[in-house]
């Protein structure tokens, strides 16, 4: 399964871009729509508590950051804007995005993070929530595997299962949550 929205920064799940990335596409496919509230990165939400609004320092400072509690929708709402703001800055849809691209640097801080639990580099105990994460999505009928130190779906057919969305965010909480 490819996508049309290639990652321009290193140290992202791929498995998990992939996934997120093809969610994202669907849902700009189907509609765009948006809840109510705006969350603080100027995308259209539900309002949330100041509690869930993600915090970093350093190169990431700036940047928005998937919550590891996020739904979907959530996640396609912050890969739809930042898709929309590439266009506004004059690339098409579908083009692939590459990092020198004025486009891409101009809608850099709308590149939304993998949520920092899941990220190798910040995240010592990463491999133990892999596969916490695995064990978990295979006790929820979801079939799941550790490739290359990620944890992946071994067939795409389970993007189809009724509650994939809130098995796998169950799953990432459960797995993730206090590095590991």
């Amino acid at each position: 399964m490819s996508s049309s929205i290639p990652s321009p920064r290193r140290g992202v799940v791929a498995p998990l871009l992939t996934v997120v990335a093809s969610g994202a596409t669907l849902v700009m496919l189907a509609a765009c729509g948006g809840g109510g509230g705006t969350r603080d990165e100027g995308v259209a939400s539900i309002a949330t508590p100041s509690a869930h609004a993600a915090t970093t320092a350093g190169p990431d400072a700036g940047h928005v950051r998937i919550r590891l509690d996020d739904s979907q929708e959530d996640v396609n709402r912050l890969w739809g804007a930042w898709s929309h703001c590439l266009e506004e800055h004059g690339l098409p849809s579908g083009t692939k995005a590459l990092p020198d691209n004025p486009a891409v640097k101009a809608c850099d801080p709308k590149y939304p993070l993998q949520p920092v639990e899941m990220d190798p580099a910040k995240n010592p105990r990463y491999s133990d929530g892999v596969r916490a994460m695995v064990r978990c999505m295979n006790s929820h009928g979801i079939k799941s595997a550790v490739s290359d130190g990620n944890w992946s779906l071994v067939s795409g057919d389970s993007l189809n299962l009724p509650d994939f969305d809130k098995d796998k965010v169950q799953c990432q909480v459960k797995s993730f949550k206090n590095g590991g």
